[in-house]
């Protein structure tokens, strides 16, 4: 989650900010399920779109015609690259027609049916819905998840967390493969004295926040013998997280409780690892962020008070720190803004052992601290 939000995702890797591209995250998995599309919104095609609609289902467009004629529509709000790579997704996401096929197949025929998908999937971009939403999928360490307006689309960031805690030494437990960092975009990871449970005891973690469950999910490919629990206080998004769960042959518990007001049992555990990417985004913060995100992302995802901007961190360590293992840590993602303030939370809350680390955009975006 940040505030500066991503709409678009390179079917084939991510753009830095220095206009290359990265190949995809080094978390090896199965051939994962694709998650059935969405149903959106009802969509009332303009004029325009009717038209361009029309003429590629009576000409009898072929895949390059039709990818060209819509892409010049995109063009009325995006840059001609953004539009061609949301004419990208749109294909592969929605018909299924990957990159490499797009490539070697120009003259395939897009039927009449697809044509009409395409047509209200164009206007809905065009009407500012994020492209993630208009196809109901995201990207996500290799994974295919369901997304709606329910939960937040996740973001590379959040991908850069997920590597970071699966680059960290954990004695006695494996993963399906090691991780590596995107070289030049991540730092050392700074030597600390604190390693997650040493002992061969399954491992234990925590998601506090889960949303679509991305986190969750990525840790228990990895770490295959793990244990994880996932807290989310939308039912609808727990829903959610589950048929991903499930479609990406993982087994999480999904819990709905409130970590500001936490009901459930599993909060008395004993805990190994605790990761959160909790809501902070100041409300005054809101002026700065896109349209995209404001009109459709879940509001109580993003945002919080700012008379008290570090209300799930506090809490999260509070609750941590009574049932965190000797040698487990906790991660977050944060707020550019508080790296000193979530630094100074920490230390007054007995971590002695925490450290602000920046993203691949050189800002403060996580935090990790030890028992």
């Amino acid at each position: 989650m940040v505030v500066e939000a991503k709409t678009l995702e390179e079917p084939h890797g991510d753009k830095d900010a220095g206009g290359e591209y990265y190949g995809k995250n080094q978390i090896n998995h199965a051939s994962n399920k694709v998650p059935e599309p969405v149903e959106g919104p009802v969509v009332e095609l303009t004029a325009k779109v009717r038209k361009f609609a029309y003429f590629c289902r009576m000409l009898g467009f072929n895949l390059q015609k039709t990818k060209r004629h819509f892409t010049g529509l995109l063009t009325e709000r995006f840059s001609q690259r953004e539009a061609e790579q949301l004419m990208r997704i749109l294909l592969e996401d929605l018909f299924g027609i990957d990159w490499n096929r797009q490539l070697m197949n120009p003259d395939l025929r897009i039927d009449e049916h697809q044509h009409y998908l395409l047509s209200e999937a164009v206007q809905r971009l065009l009407d500012g819905e994020p492209v993630q939403y208009v196809t109901g999928m995201a990207r996500f360490c290799d994974l295919s998840l369901k997304v709606s307006p329910a939960v937040l689309i996740p973001r590379p960031e959040t991908e850069e967390l997920v590597q970071k805690i699966c680059s960290c030494s954990l004695p006695g437990h494996s993963s399906q493969q090691p991780m590596s960092f995107r070289q030049g975009h991540v730092r050392e990871r700074e030597s600390m004295g604190c390693g997650i449970n040493s002992q061969n005891s399954p491992l234990r973690i925590w998601d506090i926040g889960t949303g679509s469950g991305c986190i969750a999910i990525a840790l228990s490919k990895h770490f295959v013998n793990a244990e994880v629990i996932a807290f989310d206080v939308s039912e609808e998004a727990l829903q959610i997280a589950k048929e991903n769960a499930e479609n990406n042959g993982v087994k999480v518990s999904f819990v709905h409780d409130d970590v500001l007001n936490p009901q459930f049992e599993a909060f008395t555990q004993p805990v190994d690892l605790v990761v959160s990417n909790p809501p902070y985004v100041c409300d005054s913060e809101r002026v700065a962020m896109e349209s995209n995100v404001l009109d459709w992302e879940p509001e109580k995802a993003l945002f919080v008070p700012d008379d008290d901007p570090l209300r799930f961190y506090r809490q999260i360590l509070a609750l941590a720190k009574l049932r965190l293992n000797p040698g487990g840590q906790i991660w977050f993602e944060i707020n550019e803004r508080m790296g000193e303030e979530i630094l100074s939370l920490c230390h007054e809350m007995g971590y002695d052992e925490a450290e602000i680390m920046e993203d691949f955009s050189e800002r403060h975006r996580f935090c990790r601290a030890c028992r």
